[in-house]
């Protein structure tokens, strides 16, 4: 009996057996079960940490039969840990960092320290103080690993750079509470152990084996490890659509997935059931980016970022891919896979129990970017667009869910016609938490965040250039600050923030005949269905608020909606109608028989319904107008270089001083960005007005009204049913013009053509 134990637990060295003494093996059993008591339910004979003869795994040493010497030995042991018989590799690592986390990340210590004298590499597995058998210490024998390490080629490989590692060694009870997205420690189940409060590597490794692979002591299928300790904001209490989506990989591509859960094989796994890890990895994740497993596929590295979206949202998990709207296929685009501009986006948690955002510095001009989660939030996003029209139409979408955007603190009263921009420059957050049509849970916020002072700051060289340029493509013309553009306080404004302003009492025109109201000027007239399949543009009234979103996104009506990519320029829509010109967004809610375009005349030889208008279309001129011409080379859609007949009056005016000449001094081509400072390029779009009159025309009224600073008009006097006026084109060189393609002259609107008074 008992040559057959020495034999079980011996070892050949040059063909002498070497013997063992038995009540030493049963005094390292029993300080094994008292030190870690999960030995005594565990097998850690059948993992990979049996590094003796009998190993299952392909990593052991010829010389030993002995397990737990690998690890503990009962005599003059590394005070490091529990009876620890390993050296210290003396490594210096690169921790893992991130502005999101409350508590520092020093150098590993306790476990953590101690997992890592094997897994960082950097010294033998054998490299043992007290080997077994007579001698006392030296280099046990290890086959199957690299030069006796764990080599970097394999899986069990942490390496000394621990920066895209899960943070270890850090304080989890001083995380919590500010950091409210973790659990309090004290409802942590038992399985997951932390070290007098410090989270190390045995929270989530259980050394002496589980029930789970890699030695996990719970199940990763559906977050169930990760969420025993992370508890992020939306992610349960609110359904996203990450969180239950049943999608399945196509087996076509790059496989998503970089665990397989669930069954054996892909074929069942979805994100519900990857959970966290359909975006993020506890090891091997893209360095500083919340771990996230994005691999750009053409350069075989991982950024993180869009590519971890992409992953899914290439046309291989997700429905739509989404990968043609920033790869170039669009002309127009919100630079998301900009490879200048990988790690640019870093959210912080500023405020103690806040979710995690990006600062103003961190959106400036220096750091200017744009990735997925500027807008989606992928804890919170749920399916489904904003509803188009009616009183809530400006209300974030839920596919929005979870984002973020910036109101103002107060909207600036100037007045009308001010030359001082009347941007906002103090701001507060808005969270949206909630599909609830609440005031200031709107996208235009989420935009604002990026497009106004919130981001440029308040001079004049912190402000971007519109990347697609000037109506003329030429460069150096600035972004406006749309806080300003459609500040409610504006003469004029589309109703992103406020209901708009052209509100004239029902029955102030009487050619609207049944209804008596502005709606009749918009498409909801159109609409023949019962009133409750009545959506999209045909629900689109004079009442109705608008998100950024109705004039911005894909130039094609079948691709996906959002100010992802499109082929005309601005990221703007285009004409979803299937009458006039494609270019002619306007249309979307705009009636065309109302207004004209390029070319419309009706059956009859006359524009359809001129009357319905204000001042009837075209203003001040027969059916034979340069603006309606459709064969001029520089009329009609083409007399500006938008390209879009309605900018020749509305919007669409270019401020600047011809890119460094002389300031002119016309305000209807300046205004003043910040007391004190030059004028600017900068386009003064249709999103809303404040620009005054042009004080060299005696009777001139502010160009703000309706919008009227258009890309050919300089000044506008204002018509009554009692009273001309008439419009004062700007002189223009098609060939230099930056937005002008035909000089009009001057046109008379007599009181004829006035249908109302405001």
């Amino acid at each position: 009996m008992s040559d057959r134990i020495i034999v079980s637990h011996g070892r050949w060295r040059a063909g002498a057996l070497i013997k063992r003494s038995f009540a030493a093996g049963l005094i390292i059993s029993f300080l094994s079960a008292v030190f870690y008591p999960a030995l005594a339910g565990a097998i850690v004979a059948d993992t990979k940490h049996n590094l003796g003869f009998y190993s299952p795994g392909m990593v052991k040493s010829p010389d030993t039969t002995e397990i737990c010497i690998f690890c503990h030995t009962p005599h003059s042991a590394n005070p490091e840990g529990p009876l620890w018989n390993r050296t210290n590799s003396g490594a210096t690592y690169v921790v893992y960092a991130t502005d999101t986390m409350v508590s520092n990340t020093g150098q590993p210590t306790g476990s953590s320290k101690l997992c890592l004298s094997c897994h960082d590499g950097t010294i033998a597995l054998g490299s043992l103080l007290n080997l077994p058998g007579a001698s006392t210490s030296g280099l046990l024998n290890v086959e199957g690993a690299d030069a006796g390490k764990i080599g970097s080629a394999s899986a069990s490989h942490i390496g000394t750079d621990l920066s895209d590692d899960h943070p270890v060694s850090f304080s989890y009870s001083n995380a919590f509470p500010a950091n409210a997205e973790i659990h309090d420690s004290s409802t942590l189940p038992p399985t997951v152990k932390l070290d007098s409060g410090v989270l190390q590597c045995t929270a989530c490794h259980d050394p002496h084996g589980t029930d789970f692979d890699k030695f996990l002591v719970a199940s990763l299928d559906s977050a169930g490890l990760c969420t025993t300790c992370h508890k992020k904001l939306y992610w349960y209490a609110d359904t996203p659509v990450h969180s239950t989506s049943t999608a399945v990989w196509n087996n076509t591509g790059t496989n998503p997935w970089h665990e397989d859960l669930g069954a054996t094989g892909y074929a069942d796994d979805t994100p519900a059931l990857q959970g966290c890890l359909s975006c993020h990895r506890s090891h091997g994740g893209a360095a500083g980016m919340a771990l996230t497993k994005g691999v750009n596929p053409g350069l075989a590295t991982e950024v993180g970022e869009e590519w971890t979206c992409l992953s899914c949202h290439n046309g291989t998990v997700a429905t739509t891919d989404m990968t043609p709207y920033f790869n170039g296929m669009k002309f127009y685009q919100h630079p998301v896979m900009d490879s200048m501009k990988y790690d640019t986006h870093q959210p912080t948690r500023p405020v103690a129990g806040d979710p995690v955002r990006e600062d103003t510095t961190t959106l400036d001009l220096a750091n200017r970017h744009v990735e997925c989660a500027d807008c989606h939030n992928p804890h919170g996003a749920k399916t489904g667009n904003h509803t188009v029209g009616g009183p809530n139409g400006n209300v974030a979408a839920p596919n929005l869910y979870g984002g973020w955007g910036v109101k103002p603190l107060t909207w600036p009263a100037n007045l009308p016609g001010a030359i001082i921009d009347n941007t906002a420059l103090n701001y507060t957050i808005v969270d949206f938490d909630t599909t609830t049509p609440v005031s200031d849970k709107l996208e235009g916020y989420m935009c604002m965040k990026c497009h106004s002072a919130y981001a440029y700051g308040t001079t004049i060289a912190s402000t971007p250039e519109v990347p697609s340029g000037n109506a003329d493509d030429s460069l150096g013309v600035i972004q406006s600050d749309i806080s300003g553009d459609f500040n409610p306080n504006n003469a004029s404004f589309h109703p992103v923030f406020a209901v708009g302003l052209n509100q004239p009492i029902a029955g102030a025109n009487p050619n609207w005949g049944v209804g008596g109201t502005l709606t009749q000027t918009f498409r909801y007239v159109e609409f023949t269905g019962l009133e409750v399949d009545r959506s999209g543009f045909y629900n689109m009234t004079h009442t109705s608020k608008v998100t950024c979103s109705d004039c911005h996104g894909s130039n094609l009506p079948t691709d996906v909606k959002g100010p992802h990519g499109s082929d005309n320029k601005w990221i703007l829509r285009g004409n979803e109608t299937g009458v006039g010109t494609s270019v002619n967004f306007c249309y979307n809610c705009h009636r065309r028989d109302v207004y004209g375009d390029n070319g419309y005349i009706d059956a009859i030889g006359a524009f359809a319904n001129p009357k319905k208008s204000r001042v009837n279309h075209p203003p001040g001129l027969s059916v034979t107008s340069p603006f309606y011409d459709s064969l001029g080379v520089y009329t009609g859609n083409n007399s500006n270089k938008f390209g879009n007949l309605c900018l020749t009056c509305h919007g669409g005016a270019w401020g600047g001083d011809d890119n460094g000449a002389t300031p002119d001094t016309s305000i209807y081509l300046k205004r003043l960005q910040l007391p004190g400072e030059e004028y600017k390029d900068r386009i003064l779009g249709v999103h809303g007005s404040n620009i005054g009159d042009d004080p060299d025309l005696i009777g001139d009224e502010n160009l703000s009204h309706r919008m009227m600073n258009g890309a050919c008009v300089q000044s506008y006097t204002k018509p009554t049913t009692t009273s001309a006026g008439s419009i004062v084109f700007r002189a223009a060189v098609p060939g230099t013009d930056k937005m002008c393609n035909f000089n009009f002259g001057t046109v008379p609107i007599p009181t004829t053509e006035v249908n109302y008074d405001y």
